[in-house]
């Protein structure tokens, strides 16, 4: 015959999987109180959660009175100290209590235990030792699966608010960066239309000079944009042949007599116009830099990720910490962008980028991934 304390126990695991599920805070809190009343028999508890320096009454029971919990600072009273302390107090009469602070005269004796690191549950009655440590006990298991669900629904919500603000971000950024290409736009068009003219009335070395700044301002335009876009999370993504799609990059980069080599095959998961991007972009920095006969090769990192390295003059280990700032370029021609726009791609899917000597002697562009997911293969 079952006992009544496997009755409760397993009345708590049920109450316990509820809470779990629960999608607020706040009704993780009613249903532990809940449960309080109707397994614990505890008819008036609350549940008090830690916010900026106070423990607020987020779930009283319905056999509370009104004033049954009130607002306290997190060092004040049975609460503040259980907070503070992390430990689990019964008190059988609270006039004799020195901690105890009800919120309402008629509460003669309670427990006050601990909501992991997020808060605190109090049960209390209006008739002394009417608690003993068998009721610690009980709160203690009920609340632990409270404590774990605040938490994860509290980290939950930060990264909700995370993302929304960053997509307000960025969208603000493309906004703005969009804005001012447009305002550059017009006059270089009509700078490009006088230089067109002037060419026709004569002939200067120094248009030349023109006609070259000119196309550094829309290259400046064109990565400003695509810096500003490739910022957003990805959140699609799906298996793409590495080797496959660094061969179409080569056929759109001006490659002189620079050679690719795919060193090993493999598929990786993401968004797959943006690691198109990234892979021009590394491909173009690695023939800009490595010079005219560079050989780039392509492919996986053992640990989980894939680089592009190549055979050239790379990068002093006292500059690699700066090639992937905006507008740092060793080149001649260079914007600078370029390296920025690699590594907010990389960020945008939640791997990192980071810069050593290849086999060559060269620079080797290692990207890597936290999740074994992102690997296709």
């Amino acid at each position: 015959m079952t006992s009544g304390r496997e009755e409760t126990l397993t009345a708590l695991h049920s109450a316990a999987t509820e809470i779990q599920k629960c999608d607020s805070v706040e009704s993780a809190c009613e249903r532990t109180v809940a449960a309080a009343e109707q397994i614990l028999e505890f008819t008036m508890s609350s549940v008090l959660l830690h916010e900026d320096g106070w423990l607020e009454p987020v779930a009283v029971s319905s056999e509370a009175p009104e004033d049954g919990a009130r607002r306290m600072e997190d060092d004040q009273g049975l609460a503040g100290k259980t907070f503070r302390t992390g430990e689990s107090y019964v008190v059988t009469d609270v006039a004799t209590d020195s901690d105890s602070d009800p919120a309402n005269r008629r509460y003669l004796s309670g427990i006050s235990v601990p909501v992991g690191e997020v808060g605190v549950f109090q049960a209390v009655a209006e008739e002394r030792d009417a608690f003993d440590d068998s009721d610690i006990e009980l709160a203690e298991l009920l609340v632990a699966h409270t404590a774990r669900t605040v938490d994860r629904l509290r980290f939950e919500r930060e990264l909700r608010g995370r993302k929304a603000e960053l997509e307000r971000k960025n969208q603000r950024l493309e906004a703005f960066v969009s804005t001012v290409s447009h305002d550059l736009r017009n006059p270089l068009n009509v700078a490009s239309g006088r230089l067109a003219l002037a060419r026709e009335d004569c002939d200067s070395e120094h248009l030349d000079d023109v006609a070259t700044a000119h196309d550094r301002m829309e290259s400046l335009i064109e990565d400003l944009l695509t810096l500003a876009r490739e910022g957003r999370p990805v959140e699609e993504t799906e298996a793409v042949s590495l080797g496959s799609l660094a061969r179409r990059c080569w056929g759109t980069v001006e490659t002189d007599g620079a050679t690719l080599v795919i060193e090993e095959e493999g598929s990786v998961r993401a968004d797959r116009d943006r690691l198109r991007q990234l892979l021009e972009n590394l491909l173009a920095n690695a023939v800009d830099h490595g010079g005219e006969d560079v050989q780039i090769t392509v492919g996986m990192l053992d640990d989980g990720g894939f680089y592009v390295a190549d055979d050239g003059p790379g990068v002093p280990s006292d500059q690699r910490e700066n090639v992937f700032e905006r507008g740092v370029s060793t080149a001649e021609e260079g914007t600078g962008f370029g390296l920025a726009i690699v590594e907010e791609i990389a960020t945008a899917h939640d791997w990192t980028v980071s810069i050593a000597e290849s086999p060559a002697g060269g620079a080797q562009f290692e990207i890597r991934w936290s999740s074994p997911e992102d690997a296709a293969d």
